[in-house]
């Protein structure tokens, strides 16, 4: 969850009412956001259900870390686990989805150092964070349905956004598509069993 709100407490709630298992990669700014309390809202429904939620660091300003230094990374990193931690008791260790998916040795080793055992890429990529009037345009919610359902295999992990364009009217006909499919719908945690 990076700048944008949007749906993002009607796509939580709909998952927490549906029994949906998923991970959450938050930035610290959009729980430090004073103008909206929507990460902090997020937050707090997260804590009433880690059976379904596992919470991840996303850096706290979505820097490219390719960027940044060794104590800039480690800096940001800290930054965002003080400023998810009042409303979240969960460790955001062991899991790092390194922003725009950026990532080198270098960073692989800060982070390392940093207790993120799991920097944390995807296979399918919905690009519901750009809007559908954007030069190139943004996916419409029937052709993130179709990108999904086509190219998620076992272990495949989902990139979506909390404050995506149209995510919340992608999010049911994903959902059903993938366990009619039989998947199973798992946190980070669970796909690779720790």
């Amino acid at each position: 969850m990076g700048g944008r709100v949007g749906d993002a407490l009607a796509i939580v709630d709909w998952l927490v009412d549906h029994d949906v298992r998923a991970t959450v990669f938050m930035t610290g700014a959009m729980a430090d956001n004073r103008n909206t309390d929507a990460g902090r809202q997020v937050l707090t429904i997260i804590e009433e259900h880690p059976d379904l939620f596992t919470l991840g660091n996303h850096s706290y300003t979505h820097r490219d870390f390719r960027s940044l230094s060794a104590s800039q990374i480690r800096d940001e990193l800290r930054r965002t686990e003080s400023a998810i931690a009042p409303y979240c008791s969960q460790d955001l260790r062991p899991f790092f989805r390194p922003p725009n998916g950026g990532y080198d040795a270098d960073v692989l080793t800060a982070v390392g150092r940093a207790g993120y055992r799991y920097t944390v890429t995807w296979d399918v990529d919905t690009i519901d964070w750009r809007p559908i009037k954007n030069d190139p345009p943004g996916p419409r919610a029937d052709q993130i349905v179709a990108k999904v359902l086509d190219r998620a295999q076992g272990g495949s992990i989902v990139l979506m956004h909390l404050g995506g364009y149209e995510t919340f009217e992608a999010l049911p006909h994903v959902v059903d598509g993938l366990r009619d499919a039989g998947y199973d719908l798992v946190t980070l945690g669970g796909l690779i069993g720790t």
